[in-house]
């Protein structure tokens, strides 16, 4: 297991560009010319732009589906209520997240259900246009690079991809939060943003990892299937590919 995880956060020419960003954010710390508090937002934020994209990538697949089996415009009802779905459960944690910091006696934000308040003071926060415009960037990058130029949209369905985001997002507001505890309880606002880029760099390298090397995809599909009985090792290696879209 030890192995597996060194494969997947070496350095290589597939994931150098993470590595990258991570590294542009921690100079811009470094500098002050984004506060501590502009980095745990900007990843706050990201849960919106990477929603976004899954609707295109889930666009992409509807369409190349169509094209193959035939269907109309009635296959792209999946749009809408993900949209819906995944906006609700965008809006119910960013008032958790926003209350949080209200209760903690924050200035900032003073009324966690103002979310159009709340988000215009985001965006205002400086730096922040520049951060959203990286992370914009980054998938920009990866839905052309890898989605669009590899025809992953081949191999999965609107359906499976509708699903995907809401782990990943989970997990990362979960960061958010444990983040904000240290900006707020410990006023150690430094610790925060470095511990929030260090496990985003951990998890896309990951996630990278996995996409990009398929003798590692292999190796942990196997691992985890003899683990768990009840999955098929071909079961594993396409939830985690799922997973890594």
């Amino acid at each position: 297991m030890r192995t597996l995880i060194f494969e997947l956060l070496k350095l290589n020419s597939k994931n150098y560009m993470i590595y990258a960003n991570a590294l542009f954010l921690l100079v811009l710390l470094s500098v002050d010319f984004v506060s501590p508090l502009t980095v745990v937002m900007a990843y706050f934020l990201e849960s919106i732009i990477i929603g976004i994209f899954n609707v295109l990538k889930m666009a992409r697949c509807i369409q190349y589906t169509n094209k193959q089996e035939g269907g109309g415009l009635g296959n792209y009802s999946i749009l809408i209520f993900f949209i819906f779905h995944y906006g609700f459960f965008i809006a119910i944690q960013s008032i958790f997240a926003f209350s949080f910091f209200e209760i903690e006696g924050s200035t900032f934000f003073t009324d966690g259900f103002a979310l159009l308040k709340n988000y215009k003071a985001l965006l205002d926060l400086e730096g922040m246009w520049l951060l959203i415009a990286s992370i914009i960037f980054t998938n920009l990058l990866a839905f052309i690079m890898n989605f669009l130029a590899e025809k992953r949209y081949e191999h999965f369905t609107a359906n499976e991809l509708m699903s995907k985001p809401y782990l990943r997002i989970f997990v990362q507001q979960f960061v958010v939060i444990l983040s904000g505890f240290f900006l707020v309880f410990l006023k150690a606002g430094m610790v925060a943003a470095v511990i929030l880029i260090a496990f985003r760099l951990v998890l896309d390298l990951i996630l990278i990892g996995l996409r990009e090397n398929s003798e590692v995809l292999d190796r942990f599909a196997a691992w985890y299937a003899d683990k768990n009985e009840q999955m098929s090792f071909e079961k594993v290696k396409k939830q985690l590919l799922l997973f890594t879209e």
